[in-house]
This record gives C-alpha cells, sequence and structure tokens, in this order.
C-alpha cells in the first residue's frame, strides 16, 4: 500500500509556505497569563459562558479528530505537501483544545454533555468526510464560526485571558481558511476549462455538502439563543454572517480555481488566500 513518497517532490510552493508559516507560528497554552484577575465575577455569566463554549470546546475536538484521519490519506495519494500542513492543523486544534478546557477551570464549570447539547455533535457529526476536498467543505462552516466568534470574544472584551485566547486562535484560523481556499482551488485549476462537467458536478456537491452542515448549525445556534444574547452576540447576526461568509469564500476558491484552469488567473498567494472574507 502506498502510503508515502521515500523522496518527495515537494513542488507544490503554496502548500509549502503555509506549511513554514504555521511552523513558525506555533504558541502554547503555557504562554498564557492564566493569573490575569479575572473580569467575569457573576454567576449568571459564567454559567451563560460555559454553556455556549460547548460547541467551540466540541468542535476543537472534533476537528482534531477529522484533521488526524486525513493524514495519512493525503500520504496515501503522495499530497506530501498538504500532509506536512495538516500535521500542524492537528496540533492548532490540540492546542486549542487545551486553552478551552483551561479556561473551563478558569470559570469553574463543565461544557454542556451530548445529551443536553444534541444540537452540537449532530453539527459536527455532518463535518466528518474521507474525501479532502469534501471535508474542507464541510469544516469551512466550523472554521467561519470560530473566527466570527473569537472574533466576538475579542470584541466583548469580558476577560484578559480569553481575549488572549482569541487573539492567537484567530491567526490560527485565518492558516487553516487560507489553507482552505488554496486546496480547493488547485482541485478545481486541475479539473480543466470551465465548461468541464466534472467540476462542474463536483462545485455543485460542495455547495450542496456546505448546505447541508449550515442547517445543522441553525438548531445548534437557536439552542444557545438566549446564552448568546445573554453574553452580547446577536444569534441572528451571528448565523446571517456565518453564512455568508462561508458561501462566499467556497465560491471565490472555486471560481479562483476554474479561472486557473482556463488561463484567467494566476494562482491566489497563501497571504490573499487567509485575508479573503476579512
Amino acid at each position: 500500500m502506498k502510503i508515502y513518497k521515500v523522496l518527495p517532490d515537494l513542488s507544490r510552493t503554496r502548500h509549502m509556505k503555509i506549511w513554514h508559516k504555521a511552523l513558525r507560528s506555533q504558541w502554547s497554552a503555557a504562554d498564557v497569563d492564566w493569573q490575569k484577575p479575572q473580569r467575569i465575577t457573576r454567576r449568571s455569566l459564567k454559567d451563560q459562558l460555559g454553556r455556549m463554549l460547548t460547541p467551540v470546546l466540541m468542535g476543537e475536538q472534533a476537528a482534531l479528530y477529522s484533521v488526524s484521519s486525513l493524514i495519512p490519506i493525503l500520504g496515501q495519494n503522495a499530497e506530501v505537501e498538504s500532509q506536512l500542513y495538516l500535521t500542524t492543523w492537528a496540533v492548532d486544534e490540540g492546542r486549542h483544545t487545551e486553552l478551552f478546557t483551561r479556561f473551563y477551570h478558569r470559570l469553574d464549570r463543565e461544557p454542556m454533555s451530548i445529551r443536553r447539547f444534541p444540537a452540537g455533535y449532530l453539527f459536527q457529526s455532518q463535518i466528518v468526510s474521507k474525501d479532502v476536498v469534501e471535508w474542507l467543505s464541510g469544516v469551512l462552516i466550523s472554521e467561519v464560526l470560530a473566527k466570527l466568534v473569537m472574533e466576538g470574544f475579542r470584541r466583548l472584551d469580558l476577560d484578559p485571558v480569553l481575549s488572549e485566547i482569541a487573539d492567537g486562535i484567530l491567526v490560527d484560523e485565518a492558516r487553516h481558511l487560507g489553507f482552505n481556499h488554496i486546496y480547493v482551488e488547485d482541485k478545481f485549476s486541475r479539473l480543466g476549462t470551465p465548461a468541464n462537467g466534472e467540476a462542474d458536478a463536483l462545485a455543485a456537491h460542495l455547495h450542496d455538502r456546505l448546505s447541508r452542515v449550515l442547517e445543522k448549525a441553525t438548531p445548534m445556534i437557536e439552542a444557545l439563543r438566549d446564552d448568546l444574547i445573554g453574553i452580547g452576540f446577536d444569534p441572528d447576526e451571528l448565523y446571517h454572517d456565518l453564512e455568508q461568509e462561508a458561501r462566499m469564500r467556497l465560491q471565490k476558491a472555486i471560481d479562483s480555481g476554474r479561472r486557473i484552469a482556463a488561463g484567467q488567473a494566476e494562482v491566489s498567494d497563501p497571504r490573499q488566500a487567509e485575508a479573503i472574507g476579512a
């Protein structure tokens, strides 16, 4: 069974650039000053945050498992550059899992169980796939949602540690979204001209998959409506922004890949890919 190339060519330079950036950008929960005085003192706010952060921690753990399962699949396909990058994505998700676990200890709260929050589990279950481009179209919802929530925490500045965590995670999410764009763009650029029926079918499939994941995001956000409002988020605005940005990012990656295939555009630079939707 083909697991890896003995001597990879590493010719996908954009994947290598984002891999090197990920290596240089690593940080740790040990870098956070957990002794900063806590500003969240109201029991009700702690309870609300404990519930609201449940899908965040659940998402980080689910992403860790799904990313890790895709690393050998990329190896079997000899996509070594992407395989290298996903090792850092897995590290990122592991770091985020530790960060929010520690933050729960800071709050002295626990996340909701799956029994109390089935909508969160059903949302995450829709994302899992053994096909990388299919997985990316689903995990795009989770990554954009994490980005929007972290931007909200930074804006609200509820607690200095939470704000510090949000700042770091936003840097990580930008890389994830940048890789998502580059990989999907590459996929469509290799499928041929805009008239290619295979490309049309794949685009329709990815949009359909994204829609199915979005459908599961609706009850998850609705289940947390009162908590979101109490903390300072607008649930309706959050869902609107999630849908708009996720659909826009997917379509831009598809369109860019098809223009490249037609000789009408150059490949996106990793920095441009990260900045889409910012």
